[in-house]
C-alpha cells in the first residue's frame, strides 16, 4: 500500500504520477465491480425477503458481508489518495478525471440504490416479525383456552360440550 506522503511526494514526477494514476484507476475500478456485485445481491435479497426464503437469505447475507469486507479493504488502500485528493486529482489528465468522475458517480448511485433496497427489506422483515409474534400470541392464547376447558371438563367429570343436564 502506498503511503499518503509517498503520493504527495510523487505528484511532481511524471513517472510517479502515471504510477499513481494506474493504481488509483485499478482500485476505483475494483471498487466499482464490488459495488455492482453488491447491488445484484441487494436485488436478490429483496426477492428472498418477499419469498420468505430465510436459509437462502442467510447465505446471501454472508456473501454480502464478504463484499463489504472487500470494500473496507479497498477503502483502506484508497485513504492515502483521499488524504491529498485535490492535489492528486489536479495532476491527472482530463480523460482520467472524467473516468474517475464516472466511476464515483456510479458508486454513489449504486450505494444509494442499495441503501434504499435495504431500508425496504428491513421494513418488510420487521412487518413479518410482528406478524409472526402476533400469530404466536394467538397460538399461546388458544393453548391456554384449551387447557382451561380441559381443566373444567376434568373437574366436572365430563366434557365441556356434554349436553347432560
Amino acid at each position: 500500500m502506498i503511503a499518503a506522503t509517498d503520493i504527495r511526494a510523487g505528484l511532481s514526477d511524471p513517472k510517479e504520477v502515471e504510477r499513481i494514476r494506474t493504481e488509483l484507476m485499478r482500485l476505483l475500478s475494483h471498487q466499482r465491480t464490488l459495488y455492482r456485485r453488491l447491488r445484484l445481491l441487494a436485488d436478490r435479497q429483496s426477492a428472498l425477503v418477499l419469498g420468505d426464503e430465510s436459509g437462502l437469505l442467510l447465505e446471501l447475507l454472508a456473501e454480502r458481508q464478504r463484499l463489504i469486507d472487500g470494500l473496507t479493504g479497498l477503502n483502506t488502500k484508497l485513504s492515502p489518495y483521499r488524504a491529498f485528493w485535490t492535489e492528486v486529482y489536479n495532476v491527472l489528465d482530463v480523460e482520467t478525471r472524467r473516468q474517475i468522475a464516472e466511476i464515483l458517480e456510479e458508486a454513489n448511485a449504486t450505494l444509494g440504490a442499495i441503501l434504499k433496497h435495504d431500508g425496504q427489506d428491513c421494513g418488510r422483515l420487521s412487518a413479518k416479525r410482528e406478524e409472526t409474534a402476533a400469530r404466536m400470541a394467538e397460538v399461546e392464547t388458544g393453548s391456554r383456552v384449551c387447557a382451561a376447558y380441559s381443566s373444567v371438563a376434568v373437574a366436572s367429570g365430563g366434557s365441556v360440550t356434554d349436553t347432560k343436564g
